[in-house]
């Protein structure tokens, strides 16, 4: 298109268009969406996300994927810019689209992005949601690695499979307030309440895949003492969970079954360090607001439990809150836990907080264009989600911010489907705010 473009050593893009003539002296405006998406299957999908396209689902206006994430979050934004930038038939003023890169892993791209050639005042992100809603502030956050090193020691005693299986996980920004079941601690209570009963050590774990979403299935391999007994626990403690988790995972299944013993095991020490500490670690949602009805303040996510190959035991830990004391305290309380048996945390740098203002003119310029296309009010609040507005808005003070997005349902989840009709509406929005502007 010939377009001024340029791409940074995190893979962020900038592409600038120019105003259409006649509207060159206003402001420049920044649309902003990110590039990566979330990659999680179903555990009966043979897809290889490094190489397979995704299989795209069509019913009515509903748009999902055959057993993966579909990626509108955040593919749906990405679509509308490069859209923009293709157009001919649309007034705007000079636009100035980044497309920032690991979002999902900690914002990675928008906080080292440097701004240094971009004069917008005003930014729309795109990555949010439902319809209606403009969201004008959202949580800060951090990502922490936890590691135990353990030690093996020859196999004994009757080796059991644990699987956790049938919970609906989801976003752990925005469907943390669910209380959904996490599989991690779930499969820590199963193997806690052996280990009351029974000689318990841990030879695998495997749950979970990525920090900000809330782990669906969790697989783990221990020993123990009687199998049998092992499974008559397992199944008392899957009927006080299913109770439990009657109405946010009906689905929820725990089986515990005998299969062919393992050359090795975790020793005794070692092994009931780390269930002890997966058992006391906390997940999910902290604190809610009591100025904003429905906002959630702080939450936990117990996000992954891997084996590693070089042997060690491996957490992946996410914090949120839009309240950095409390970010401090949860940080504090991890870091003492690990301490306590034995692991090192590992504190990665943190996304910051998108602060809510009272005045902002582009979100009042949104709020009319809506009223003016639908005939409805648009919603402000305020998402405990991670979005990059704040990083955007540490480089950048003073920089009027709205996030908004359509009806998509189900993000970090192989249920993700995306409402067409409803994202046609979110295009026809943004394009009449550009107009408007050049009003």
């Amino acid at each position: 298109l010939g377009l001024y473009a340029r791409v940074d050593e995190r893979n962020n893009v900038v592409v600038k268009k120019p105003a259409t003539p006649g509207y060159e002296h206003l402001p420049a405006l920044l649309l902003q969406a990110h590039v990566d998406m979330v990659n999680e299957k179903n555990s009966d999908s043979d897809h290889d996300f490094t190489k397979d396209g995704l299989k795209l689902i069509l019913e009515g206006n509903i748009l999902r994927a055959d057993g993966t994430t579909l990626g509108a979050d955040n593919g749906q934004a990405v679509a509308c810019m490069m859209a923009f930038l293709a157009r001919k038939d649309m007034k705007h003023p000079p636009l100035e689209c980044v497309f920032t890169s690991q979002e999902e892993v900690g914002l990675i791209g928008a906080i080292g992005f440097d701004p240094y050639d971009l004069k917008g005042t005003r930014m729309i992100n795109m990555d949010c949601g439902p319809e209606g809603v403009c969201v004008a502030g959202s949580a800060g956050g951090t990502t922490i690695d936890i590691y135990k090193t353990v030690k093996r020691v020859p196999f004994a005693g009757e080796a059991v499979s644990l699987k956790v299986r049938g919970l609906k996980g989801g976003h752990s920004g925005g469907d943390i307030d669910k209380e959904r079941g996490n599989a991690n601690k779930i499969a820590a209570r199963v193997l806690y309440a052996i280990a009351k009963e029974m000689k318990v050590n841990l030879v695998s774990m495997d749950g979970g895949m990525m920090m900000n979403a809330i782990p669906r299935a969790c697989d783990a391999v221990a020993a123990v003492a009687d199998a049998a007994k092992a499974a008559e626990i397992a199944a008392e403690v899957e009927k006080k969970v299913k109770s439990e988790l009657e109405f946010s995972d009906p689905g929820l299944t725990i089986t515990l079954e005998p299969i062919a013993a393992p050359a090795e095991m975790i020793c005794d020490e070692d092994s009931d360090a780390f269930l002890k500490m997966l058992y006391l670690m906390p997940a999910g949602l902290v604190a809610k607001s009591m100025a904003l009805e429905g906002l959630t303040v702080a939450s936990q996510n117990l996000a992954a439990v891997k084996t590693q190959e070089d042997g060690r035991l491996y957490i992946l830990y996410s914090l949120r809150s839009s309240v950095n004391s409390f970010l401090d305290d949860m940080g504090e309380k991890i870091d003492l836990l690990c301490h306590v048996f034995g692991a090192e945390a590992i504190f990665r740098p943190g996304f910051p907080t998108w602060e809510y203002t009272a005045k902002s003119e582009l979100r009042d310029m949104l709020a009319k264009a809506y009223k003016e296309l639908t005939g409805k009010e648009m919603k402000v609040e305020a998402t405990h989600g991670g979005l990059e507005g704040g990083a955007f808005l540490s480089k950048m003070p003073g920089l009027d911010i709205a996030a908004i997005g359509c009806d998509a349902t189900g993000a970090h989840t192989p249920q993700e489907q995306l409402d067409l009709n409803s994202y046609k509406r979110m295009v026809d929005l943004v394009a009449r705010v550009l107009e408007m502007m050049c009003e």
